[in-house]
């Protein structure tokens, strides 16, 4: 008996060869193991799956996830979020301020935390994010800037500014971070146009960030 041409091992039967049901069994369980199966959640995966193996892939109907066992692991395959501040927000001069994060267009993983004013990081992996900070127009000189943090430390490649009388009213800044699982990440933004500046809401955003998961 031949094997699919996909290089599967599944086994395909010729017209001549005699009928066999225990194969034909086996062929649709190897079948069923090598698609996108479907369950309601991840408890359902578990109990349905209770020997996995490397390769098998399943949806998750609740967390809305597409997941993968890797060989020891299930592993979210991809997600995105992105998190904003929907009200202006006062930042003092030459003080580091953490934005108020209070919305979501799209949280996948639901880790928005409104209270602590960060998103929660899944999984651990490699994550693009980008960050954007919107500022009022008028508000002397000195400069700009905001950054993203990772449980409080500054995430390198994160941070954008302007300077000068007239600085730019939107700051947008992107970058690739290694981040382990369960991080907060909040954005700062720090102004030294001699008072307290309040930032900008175009469209209902003052700040946000948009985060993609890459891999792990």
């Amino acid at each position: 008996m031949a094997t699919d041409s996909f290089g599967q091992g599944i086994q395909v039967a010729a017209i001549t060869d005699a009928p066999n049901a225990q194969t034909l069994a086996t062929n649709l369980a190897a079948v069923v193991g090598q698609s996108n199966m479907r369950f309601t959640n991840a408890a359902a995966r578990a109990a349905a799956l209770t020997s996995p193996v490397a390769g098998m892939r399943a949806w998750l109907a609740t967390e809305k996830l597409w997941t993968y066992y890797d060989g020891s692991a299930w592993i979210i395959d991809r997600f995105s979020a992105f998190v904003y501040a929907a009200s202006t927000q006062s930042i003092p001069h030459n003080t580091a301020t953490t934005i108020n994060l209070s919305n979501a267009i799209l949280d996948d993983t639901s880790g928005l935390n409104v209270p602590g004013k960060y998103w929660a990081t899944p999984v651990a992996g490699k994550y693009k994010l980008t960050a954007m900070v919107s500022w009022v127009a008028s508000g002397g000189g000195g400069w700009r800037t905001m950054w993203l943090n990772d449980n409080g430390s500054q995430i390198p490649g994160s941070q954008g500014g302007a300077v000068g009388s007239s600085v730019g009213t939107l700051q947008e800044r992107s970058c690739i971070a290694n981040l382990a699982a369960g991080r907060q990440i909040t954005m700062s933004a720090l102004q030294q146009s001699g008072s307290s500046l309040n930032t900008d809401t175009p469209a209902g955003m003052a700040a946000s960030i948009q985060i993609e998961f890459l891999h792990t």
